[in-house]
């Protein structure tokens, strides 16, 4: 059983972050073999807190004192193999204990000296994990000192593991902006010794232009897609109301910095209301507002800003001639959903308008017809076009609700969509795992001794799918075969990891 450390957790109430969570655990599960066998990620193996021992380091620790308690579901979900430890660097709002933990970890990459627990974590774990997303960034700061300090918080456990010689893993990141471009060749030389897979092209083409250029830096996916759905039973009452199956569509919205609530609030009334007139082109019935998110911060929570806009329909409809019935078939989803859950509520669905990205990709999971509002630069866009979707994203501030119907009229007519996304998804988790085996394989570069045991790596672990005449072919697909391979080698650009030579300093990507 080995010992994963993930850095950089983030709190259950971002029900995508738990996501990634569980999609990495799930993907290392079945990438490293356990001692006593291969753990089996979606039956009694887990169940019984077999596979690896994960140890848990958060971002923050203040976040994290809210009413409902971090990694809840993370824990039911993995049980007793998963503990929860301190954060490295506290928050910077707390000065005090911020400078005092800087001086800490200089000493550590200066003495080597032992500091706080999640030091002696990061020594004894086996691999280190930085959980993806959006993560390293700091263009927002207004000082230059504070994005300097901000950045040398987030990269603290980064410069831990690789100064005690631990293999890291970056898996599906989006980086940036940064500050100054001093800051972000600062970033991109600290993982240098380290495994980088982006989850979308913008991020990738950064790791592509450092200097000097990362020798494992590769395009991947979002790990949230490595998540194995488990069955949940939380919204049976929600999908059959009265015992009766009652086909629904997903709204997901969520508060921006800048947005314009009232304006949005009637977007959002002249897109339902469109949606539900064409419910019998749709195959519907009903319109399901999920907050997505509960936090832990204000500006995450989704709940305020779906019930603003719930009150807004119910009474901009009630009041219309005709309205009353659009009315009463607008619901209002409340809980405290896991994961497994919303896959569950989003995989019933005849189709979802997303503005939480992770909905999105809850629903590309599920083969569920998916259309976008895009709040932050390029993850939305990116992710949409790796499914043939580029023309289904619209900007949360200035969207067309009439565009948003005519294209998901033509989307849930399309019976092939499914079979499209799963082998879309299937391709880059093959792509990210034997990207990740073969780095795990490699001899320790500079920085030392990568750990003291060697993994066990399952080769059959997430197989690329085999093509069909059936089965349309992907945007960016890889090639079937080792010649298609060869050749698109030598014609791709630098950077384009759809075919990688083998050589020293490339990784080689099996599943291409």
């Amino acid at each position: 059983m080995a010992k994963i450390c993930m850095t950089h957790g983030w709190h259950d109430d971002n029900k995508g972050d738990s996501a990634i969570l569980m999609g990495t655990i799930d993907f290392l599960d079945q990438l490293i073999d356990a001692e006593q066998g291969r753990s089996d990620v979606s039956g009694a193996g887990v169940a019984k807190a077999e596979g690896h021992r994960i140890d848990i380091l958060p971002i923050d620790d203040q976040v994290f004192a809210t009413e409902r308690g971090p990694f809840r579901h993370i824990r039911r979900r993995y049980r007793e193999r998963v503990t929860v430890g301190q954060p490295l660097m506290p928050p910077m709002r707390d000065k005090l204990r911020f400078v005092t933990s800087l001086l800490g970890l200089g000493a550590k990459m200066m003495f080597g000296k032992q500091g706080k627990s999640g030091n002696d974590i990061i020594d004894a774990a086996d691999l280190v994990v930085v959980k993806g997303g959006h993560i390293f960034h700091n263009g927002s700061f207004k000082k230059t000192l504070s994005s300097w300090l901000a950045l040398i918080g987030y990269l603290a456990p980064v410069m831990l593991a690789r100064k005690a010689g631990k293999r890291v893993l970056l898996l599906g990141h989006s980086f940036g902006p940064f500050k100054t471009p001093a800051q972000e060749r600062f970033f991109l030389r600290t993982l240098s010794d380290c495994l980088v897979v982006s989850r979308e092209e913008i991020t990738h083409a950064m790791t592509q232009k450092a200097d000097p250029k990362l020798p494992h830096a590769l395009l991947g996916t979002d790990m949230a897609f490595a998540m194995a759905p488990r069955g949940s039973d939380e919204h049976a009452a929600v999908k059959t109301p009265n015992g009766v199956a009652s086909p629904y569509a997903v709204i997901t919205l969520r508060d921006w910095w800048g947005l314009d609530q009232q304006a949005f609030a009637e977007r959002v009334e002249v897109l339902s209301r469109s949606l539900l007139e064409s419910r019998e082109r749709l195959g519907i019935e009903r319109l399901l507002v999920v907050p997505h998110v509960l936090g832990p911060t204000d500006i995450e929570n989704d709940q305020r800003i779906s019930q603003l806009v719930f009150d807004h329909l119910q009474k901009a409809l009630a009041a219309a001639q005709g309205g009353e019935d659009l009315a009463t078939r607008i619901e209002l989803v409340q809980g405290d959903p896991s994961p497994d859950a919303l896959v569950d509520l989003y995989r019933d669905a005849q189709f979802l308008v997303g503005t939480r990205f992770h909905s999105v990709i809850f629903a590309l999971m599920s083969g569920t017809p998916v259309y976008a509002l895009s709040y932050c630069g390029p993850k939305a866009p990116g992710i949409m076009r790796d499914f043939g979707l580029g023309d289904s994203v619209q900007d949360i501030e200035n969207f067309d609700p009439a565009r948003i119907v005519a294209d998901i009229e033509q989307l849930v007519a399309d019976k092939a969509f499914p079979a499209l996304a799963e082998k879309v998804i299937a391709e880059k988790l093959a792509i990210t795992a034997d990207i990740t085996r073969d780095f795990l394989r490699r001899a320790p570069g500079r920085a030392g001794v990568w750990g003291q045991r060697e993994l066990k790596l399952n080769d059959a672990a997430f197989p690329a799918p085999v093509a069909t005449a059936t089965t349309a072919a992907p945007v960016n697909s890889a090639p079937a075969d080792a010649g298609a391979a060869d050749t698109m080698a030598a014609d791709a650009p630098a950077g384009d990891n759809s075919a990688t030579a083998a050589h020293d300093s490339e990784p080689v990507v099996r599943g291409a």
